[in-house]
Parts: structure tokens; sequence; C-alpha cells
């Protein structure tokens, strides 16, 4: 209670610095344009892109993002950004992240129960209290520092934007190897709203639930909510005929408040929260053919998503926050504040040893806890210089309160004075850190603009309340120890350079020049190991925007090379993760993003992304060979080694048809994606196969707003690991959604 009251405090402090000044006479009255309103207003939007000679009614929409914190039109943003709609979300299929995610072919995911995308080969395996993604994901403007509290479903959600390469400057938290940018639907004064219910197969039922509309002049709210229920699991638990890969409910709610109260002040107080209770990320079974053959083991059979376990695996996220954002037209610019404080706990519960034998058993109890505060100062649209000035504040805390490891020994259910023995580690990873940045655009030359960016990043890391206790039978043993409190400090310039030019409106080249920079820490499952480096990455691109064929086709391609050092990875021993760091490794490829308006009612879009990724360097990595008794570590040279979940090529199309009805308006879409596999560790042995997965769907809209809609995703039954690696004992895997189809039900109102 006492951060909660604390943080609220701040929150409140936030939105009074606006009230000391937002409520003042206008000196100069104008129409003000927020910089979050005009992301998600489409007229809004339109208005302020630069126009463009569209005249055809077929033509492709300008695509309007935020990768600068400002709106833009895409194809005048010199960076590599996929956008995509909710339209396009609902169309492919996507109800969570994990879903979203997998709608653009540059990106992979090694999932679980912890949100861990890679985008162009960069991002992170390794999980646990206090380690953030290399990939940073942000909901209307606000941090997600927590990648467990990151698997949230689709709700309200306006559109996606994915930020390719380093995002050093103005999202510098971590963002090495991108952004994932969520924006949600704003509080709208006329009254709107859409309600929809799902009947899928395994027993799945999910619903949704939007509405919006104004309580007063200058006030208006919304309220979503998104429910799932799962009756029936993709596999089931042979040891005990449970269910597994089963969602037993997902509630996710959120809620926002807009005040206007004048032409130059505007307020967004939003908050969410959170439930799902699923075994999805930890039903962990044996690779095949790999194992300690341990006396009466048995692996599971027939169905791909069966697992045989002795421990019922259990994942629970109970979280959510609150977030006020806060802007103040001045004369010259716009005061932007961003204000949040969100909570989350995690509790894993799954057999470490990942087999029927009655040997070991985890549980994890996970509470995380981050305040930010973020300040922004923002030239208005008229001024010749685009740009903005910012401060960032942020303070988490991560820990594991308790880990928890039981021995049993195989004796099943225990001993008549419990389990054999117990390992219990307590300890909190902090987080405190300070950046400012600036990054300006001005026109050097007639269509040339030259863009520098600088931010410089203090940060401190700790870790405290570090123990670790022992038990045999119950009974405390004299190993019990409590580490000293330990911390680091670092201190980091990263930057953006970039230059770009018009060759007509249509058409843009550029180059750019990017630092990232991921901080370092500590292991909450091993306090006593030395704290982990940061890890750097250079990246070269140059890149082009093009919209040809009158506007009614779009193609937007990047070429890029990276020099990635200090890379942080992890190892298995004895079921405890490890953090060291890799040496170095250069990346170079091609991403290709495209869309075309063939017909007035024929969409096609995707892309591809070709890569080529090595360690230069890496003498000292892990290497887990396979031997009839279990699996040897030892240590070797990853040199030349491909980086964890990167494919060499991968690539999406999706195709959307829209055709007019006495009734109302068909709709038929249908997308493929093909990925050539990857490795999921650096020492190259365990390997995702090259994979295809395809999804349909057929919907009609009447005209009096009800629709249904017939659909069916990873129509080929394709088997995709979320996580393939190698233990103590056995490889072991677990694995995405198998073919799920239903109807959907909706109505606008």
């Amino acid at each position: 209670m006492t951060d909660l009251t604390h943080c609220r405090g701040l929150l409140l402090a936030g939105v009074a610095l606006f009230a000391t000044t937002g409520f003042a006479p206008a000196t100069n009255a104008q129409t003000t344009v927020w910089p979050w309103t005009a992301a998600n207003n489409s007229a809004t939007a339109k208005a302020n892109a630069a126009p463009t000679a569209q005249t055809d009614e077929y033509a492709l929409e300008e695509v309007v993002v935020t990768a600068q914190r400002r709106s833009e039109n895409l194809q005048n943003v010199p960076i590599a950004v996929t956008a995509i709609t909710a339209e396009t979300l609902q169309a492919r299929g996507a109800s969570n992240m994990t879903d979203m995610i997998a709608a653009v072919p540059s990106v992979t995911m090694a999932s679980g129960s912890y949100l861990q995308p890679r985008i162009r080969g960069i991002g992170n395996t390794a999980v646990g209290p206090g380690f953030e993604s290399g990939v940073a994901v942000y909901v209307d403007g606000v941090y997600q520092a927590s990648p467990a509290a990151n698997l949230f479903s689709l709700s309200n959600i306006d559109r996606m934007e994915i930020l390719k390469g380093p995002q050093g400057t103005l999202f510098g938290r971590n963002a090495t190897g991108g952004v994932i940018q969520i924006i949600t639907t704003k509080p709208s004064d006329a009254f709107d709203g859409n309600a929809s219910f799902t009947a899928a197969n395994y027993d799945d039922y999910s619903g949704n639930f939007y509405v919006t509309g104004g309580l007063a002049p200058g006030v208006a709210v919304n309220f979503a909510a998104h429910t799932e229920f799962q009756g029936d699991g993709w596999g089931k638990n042979q040891f005990n005929n449970r269910d597994v890969y089963r969602t037993y409910h997902d509630i996710v709610l959120r809620s926002s408040l807009l005040l206007d109260p004048t032409d130059r002040t505007s307020i967004l107080i939003s908050g969410d929260y959170e439930n799902n209770d699923s075994t999805t990320g930890v039903a962990q079974k044996l690779i095949p053919g790999t194992g300690f053959p341990f006396p009466g083991l048995v692996r599971p059979t027939g169905n791909p998503w069966n697992v045989d376990l002795d421990v019922q695996p259990v994942a629970q996220l109970l979280g959510g926050g609150i977030s006020a954002n806060a802007t103040q037209a001045l004369d010259f610019a716009s005061l932007v504040s961003i204000t949040a404080y969100r909570r989350s706990q995690l509790h894993l519960t799954f057999d470490g040893d990942i087999s029927n034998v009655p040997l070991l058993a985890i549980d994890i109890v996970q509470p995380d806890r981050q305040f930010s505060q973020e300040l922004q100062l923002i030239p208005n649209a008229s001024s010749p210089i685009k740009g903005v000035i910012g401060a960032f504040y942020f303070d988490a805390s991560s820990a594991f309160y308790p880990s928890t490891g039981t021995l049993y020994g195989f004796v099943q259910p225990v001993t008549p004075l419990g389990p054999i023995s117990s390992a219990v580690t307590n300890d909190r990873l902090g987080t405190r850190s300070l950046a400012g940045y600036a990054q300006a655009t001005a026109p050097i030359a007639d269509a040339t603009n030259l863009t520098l960016g600088l931010r410089y990043t203090h940060e401190r890391k700790d870790i405290t309340d570090g123990s670790q206790a022992a038990y045999i039978v119950g009974v405390p043993v004299p190993l019990t120890t409590t580490f000293p409190n330990n911390s680091v400090t670092y201190n980091q310039p990263t930057w953006r350079v970039s230059l770009d030019h018009h060759l007509s409106p249509e058409l843009m080249l550029y180059a750019s020049y990017n630092r990232g920079f991921k901080s370092g820490g500590f292991n909450g499952q091993n306090p006593t190991d030395a704290p982990f480096l940061p890890e750097k990455l250079d990246a070269y691109e140059v890149g082009e925007k093009a919209d040809l064929l009158d506007h009614h086709l779009r193609i937007n391609a990047a070429a890029f090379y990276y020099n990635y050092t200090n890379i942080q990875v992890t190892r298995y021993v004895n079921s405890q993760q490890n953090f060291y760091n890799g040496a170095a490794a250069h990346v170079y490829g091609l991403d290709v993003d495209f869309e075309g308006r063939l017909t007035g009612g024929f969409t096609l879009s995707g892309g591809f992304t070709v890569l080529h990724d090595r360690f230069a360097d890496f003498p000292n990595a892990i290497i887990s060979t396979q031997v009839p008794t279990g699996i040897i570590i030892s240590t070797g040279s990853a040199k030349g080694n491909r980086l964890p979940f990167t494919a060499d090529f991968s690539g999406t199309v999706a195709a959307a048809y829209h055709l007019p009805t006495q009734l109302g308006e068909a709709s038929f879409d249908a997308s493929y994606t093909y990925s050539d596999g990857y490795y999921t560790q650096p020492d190259n042995i365990l390997r995702q196969p090259a994979y295809e997965l395809m999804s349909f769907g057929a919907g009609l809209t009447l005209n009096k707003g009800i629709n249904a809609r017939v659909w069916m995703r990873n129509a080929l039954n394709t088997k995709i690991y979320s996580s393939l690696q190698a233990g103590t004992f056995d490889s072991n895997e677990t694995l995405q959604a198998p073919r799920t189809y239903g109807i959907t039900f909706g109505v606008k109102f």
C-alpha cells in the first residue's frame, strides 16, 4: 500500500503540473492537435498528414504512425515500420500479442509465459525478475517493462506499429531490437460501440465489448472488455488425464477518460486490468528420443500437444495499471506528460525434470512493479524543425518471492514427513533510470532532411533481500545463506543520424546510423552470479518508401547491417537459468513490406525478410550434447553459428476481398506465412524446422451493423515451438496453438 499511495501521488502530481497552466485563458486562440489524439483519430490524422495527389477512390489510404513521437504519414518516416490496423489483425485471426506479432515476417517469437519477440534476430530468450526484453513494448506511449505481463489479449486495439532496428533516442529503454507500439481506440464524444461473441473448437468461448460516449461537454469515456473461457485443452497430461494448453479464464478490462477542459489542454486517464489462468506456457514435454532413461519413464504419445508430467503445470497472471497522458499547448510547442504506474504478479508451477517421474518440481512467484514519468516538448506543426525534447524517469522492482525447487527423489506422492528436500530463493531486483533525449529533423536542401538524435541514460541496477534456504524432509539444514546487497551503474549515450531525400512526392530514399543499448543486471535465480554486462548494437540502414501506380501499390524496403556486441545469452544448468555475455555477432539483410489494391474490393499485402546472422566471436558458448544418459554441458566455440530464433528467410502474404451485396458487405480473407526455420540456442543443435502457416476467414456484415464471420487459424495444423531447449537430463519443448476454427457474431451500435 505504501508503494501504491506514493505512486498515486506522483501520478496526480504529473497531472497537476498542467492544472497550473492548462486552465489559463488562451492568449493566442488556435486549434490544437494533441499528439496522441491525432495518432488515433483518422480524420484528424489525415488532415495533418502531408497532402498527396490521391484522387482515385480505390487508391491506398495514407497510414499515420507515431514512430517519431509525432503523427506522420508512414511514407515520410525514415524508419522501417510495419503498421497493422485492427481490421487487418482481425482478418489474420490475431487474438493476442503472440498472434499479432506473428503477422510480421521480420519478427519471431520465443514465448511461453513471457513475451519474447525478436526483430531481425535481435531480442532475448532470457526471462526472470528484472530482465527486460530487447524489443521494447509500449501501450499508448507507456513502456511495459514486464515480459510476463505483456502477453495480453486484444482489447479495443486501434493499430500496432513495429519499429525495426534499435530505437536508441526516442524509445531508448533497452530497445536494441526495435519497438512494438500498441495504440488503443480513444474515447469519443459521439456514442458508439460494438460487441462480439466467438465459439471455437476446444470448447473455447470468448467475448468482446466496447462502448464510448460523452459524459459532459469536454468529457468523454470508453470501456472495453475481453473474456475467454476454454473448456478443453489442446492436449492432455497423460499422468493425471487433466487438460494442458488450456486457458481456464482470461479477463481483460480497459477504460479511458478524456478531459478537454480548454482548446489548449487535454488529459487522458487510462486504467487496465488482466486476470489470466492457463497452462499454455509451462506445458513442457520431452523431445522424442531424448532424456535420461529414468526407471518408470513414460513418454507422451499421440497428440503432439500431450504431455506426461507428475506436476500439473500452472501459469497465473494478475496485473494492471493506471496512466495519465496530459498535453498543454504553448505558443510555440506542446508540452506532454506521460505518467504511469503498473503492477503484476506471475505464479508458475511446472515439472523440473519434464517427465512422469517424481523427481523435481518448481514453483515461482514473481511480483513486478514499475513507475515511469516522461516529459516531452514537441514543436508545433508549423515549425520548420520537427522533433522532440524529452526526459524519462523509470523506477521498477521485480522479485522472486519465492522461487522454490522441491526434490521428491522418485517417491510419490511424498515421504511421510514431506519431500526429500527443497531449496528456496528470495531476492529483489531493482532498476532506477534517468534519461534525457532530443531529436530534430530539419531541411538542409530542397526535398532533403537531416535528422539528429541523442540520448544519455544513467541507470542503476541492484539486487537486494537475496537469500537461499535448504530443507530436508521439512527440517531446515545449516545451509541457509543471506547474500549481501549489490549494485552496478551504467552511463550510456545512444544516438541516431539519418538523411532522407524525396525524389518525388511518391518516392523517398533514406540512410541512417543508430546506436542501441540494453543495460546489464543480475540473475535472480542465482544471486551470487556476477552481473552480466550491457549489450550494444550499431545499425546501418538504407531504405526506400514508394507509392506507385497512382497510389495503388506501396513498396517499402530496407537493407541493413548490424554490429552486435556483448550479447546477453541464456543457459540452463540443473533446471536453473544463468545469464552470460556472448562476444559479438554480425547481422545483415533486407526486409520488404508491400500493399496493393488491385481492384476496388481486393487488397494484397505482406512482406518478407532475408537475413544473414552469425556469431563473429563466441569462445565460451554453452554446448549441450545429448547422450544416452542425459545431456552433457560443456563449453566451446560458437563462432560462425547462427543467432537463436533467427530465420534466414521468412515471408507473409495476405489477401482480402470485400464484395457489396444487397444484404450488406461480404468479405473473404486468407493469409500465408513461411519460415525456413531457425536454431533455438547458440550451440545450433536444436532446431525449429521450416514451417508454413495458413489462415482463412469469410464474413457478412448486414446493413444494420450485424455481422458474422467463420474462420480457421493454422489450417495446416503446423507444429511450431514456443520454446525448445536443452535441460540437465533432457531436451524439452512447448508448442504454439494447433489448428483452431470457429464462428464470430458481432453487432455495432
